[in-house]
Formats: structure tokens, C-alpha cells, sequence
């Protein structure tokens, strides 16, 4: 804490400072006070040293934001990915109990090698799928090992993968499977009807943030590996504002938020997600603005509460 200090970051507390770096780490917690250095004098990144009336308690108040956004963010998270869960048994599901351990069912694309001696993504997935339910001790999973022969049927498969296997298996579907999925999910293309490709994108950002939250990583400003493709958002009036704004929209974590909020209308049988919206509007224009930090750092643009995702 000495060394900080002596870098011009204000310590109001030092015994609370130790206290904190005990519990979340100085690693972890240096990823929040970035921002707070000054630039370098060579114009790339930050010098040690920190901006002038940089204080310690907006890095944690900023770690405490970025805390509660990510749990707030789960609850909504689990909503999404358990329709999806139930929504690619279902569908699979109707081809035949074990649809998913015949190829026939699926996409020719998916059981072709990528390179030559390496497995399919169908082979990789099954490996998967396997490993999944050796690992299960679901009561379920064992009726299905003493009852039957140990297969589980594609509604059963889809409990106990992760979400990222959830997400492979639907981008393996048969085109019509995925577009019926896609349309449910309000994944529509210029004619209105159902786009496999583009709830196969939509699928991979709501897994990749939700293994940020999950996984305890950093999200406030976090450039995002796994983005929105935009090409396809022209027919889908509350999300077409991605397409032309600024590129931070989507890498940033802005354009997932607006994601979520447009499944959960869509999913989400109840008013119950506009409760949820509100209390993030909340934690977003109360929380942030002690620290110091702007909501463009998360690649929020102005005017963003005129979106009708938004109000």
C-alpha cells in the first residue's frame, strides 16, 4: 500500500486498504486502478504514477460496481439460458429420443473435420457430452444408468451440459431446427422469419458473458472477445442502432446488455424483466459516477435511455 501511496494515490484509510488487498488481491484489484493511472509519456498505455486526486476508495467503489453488476447480470443470464436449454432438447427432441447420437439428425457440416485427422466438431461435442454425464450425479442421470441402458435423450442431454456445449449442439442443428429455434427468439431475418445464424452469434456472446460473470473476471470497461455480428440487426428494429454506432457499442459491454434486455422481453413470460432493466438502470446512473468512471468507458453512447430497450 506504501508503494501505491507513493505513486500519488490517495489512501484515506490504510488499515481498510490492507484489509481489501487481503480479500480481493493486488492483482485483481489493479485491473480497476488502471484507469486511474496517468498516460505514459510515451503514448502507449500508463505510467505508474496515478492522476492527480486519484483516491482508493473509488478503485474499490468501482470493484463494488463491477461486483454487483456481474451478480445482477446472473440472475437475468440463468433466464435466457435455461430457455435456450429447453428449446434445443425440445426441437431436437421430436426427431427422436436420442437424435443428438445420430449424426443424420444434425447439420452434414457439423460431422465434417475440420482438417484432415482431426476429430468433427460433432466428434468433439460427443466427447463432451460423454464426459458431462460421467461426471453428473444428478438423480436423474443415475434413473437413466440403472433403468435403461445409460443413453439420455436430447431433453435430458441439454440439463447437464454447460452452456457453451448447449450453444455448439444448436449451432450442429439442421438449418429448419435452428430457424425455428431463431424465431422464437426473435432472431428474424428480412422476411420475418426465424435466422439460425444469427441466435447462433447471439448464443456465443450470452455464453461468453456469462463465463465473465461467473468466473469473477472484470466487465465494466472488458473488450469483449466474443462480439455481436451487426450484419443481421437491420430487421430487428431495437437492436438496428448497433449497426451504426460507434464500434464500442458492440465491443464493449453495452451491446450484450442490449442483448439481454431484447431476450428477456422476448423469453420472459412475465413483466418480471422490466423490474430487472430498471434496477440495472439504477445501479448503472448511481453506482458509476462516485468512481469517477463514465458509462462510455462500457461503450454506452449518448442518448442511450431514448432506445426503447432502455425505458
Amino acid at each position: 500500500m506504501r508503494l501505491l501511496a507513493s505513486r500519488g494515490l490517495v489512501v484515506p484509510d490504510p488499515q481498510h486498504a490492507e484489509r481489501v488487498l487481503r480479500a480481493v488481491g493486488y492483482y485483481r484489484l489493479s485491473g480497476y486502478w488502471y484507469p486511474y493511472r496517468q498516460p505514459s509519456p510515451t503514448g502507449v498505455g500508463r505510467a505508474d504514477e496515478f492522476v492527480s486526486g486519484a483516491s482508493l476508495d473509488q478503485i474499490i467503489g468501482l470493484y463494488d460496481f463491477d461486483r454487483r453488476l456481474k451478480l445482477h447480470l446472473l440472475d437475468a443470464l440463468e433466464r435466457i439460458e435455461i430457455a435456450a436449454r429447453v428449446q434445443v432438447g425440445h426441437v431436437l427432441g421430436r426427431r427422436g429420443a436420442y437424435a443428438h447420437l445420430d449424426p443424420v439428425n444434425l447439420d452434414a457440416r457439423f460431422d465434417q473435420p475440420l482438417t484432415s485427422g482431426k476429430p468433427s466438431r460433432y466428434q468433439e461435442w460427443l466427447r463432451r457430452m460423454h464426459d458431462a454425464q460421467q461426471r453428473s450425479r444428478e438423480d436423474f442421470v443415475e434413473h437413466f444408468r440403472s433403468k435403461y441402458d445409460g443413453r439420455l435423450p436430447a431433453w435430458v442431454v441439454t440439463e447437464i451440459l454447460d452452456f457453451g456445449g448447449v450453444s455448439t449442439l444448436y449451432s450442429g442443428l439442421k438449418s429448419r431446427d435452428r430457424d425455428e429455434i431463431a424465431a422464437g427468439f426473435g432472431a428474424l431475418d428480412v422476411r420475418g422469419r426465424g435466422n439460425g445464424a444469427v441466435l447462433t452469434n447471439w448464443l456465443r456472446v450470452i455464453n461468453y458473458l456469462r463465463n465473465t460473470c461467473a468466473h469473477h473476471s472484470r466487465l465494466w470497461n472488458r473488450n469483449m472477445d466474443v462480439q455481436l455480428a451487426t450484419a443481421h440487426l437491420r430487421s430487428i428494429g431495437p437492436l438496428a442502432h448497433l449497426r451504426t454506432g460507434p464500434t464500442a457499442q458492440v465491443s464493449r459491454v453495452f451491446g450484450p446488455l442490449c442483448l439481454m434486455l431484447f431476450l428477456l422481453a422476448e423469453v420472459v413470460d412475465d413483466d418480471a424483466w422490466e423490474g430487472w432493466r430498471d434496477d440495472l438502470v439504477a445501479l448503472l446512473t448511481t453506482a458509476l459516477p462516485p468512481t469517477g468512471r463514465t458509462l462510455a468507458e462500457m461503450g454506452f453512447p449518448q442518448g442511450w435511455r431514448t432506445s426503447s430497450l432502455w425505458r
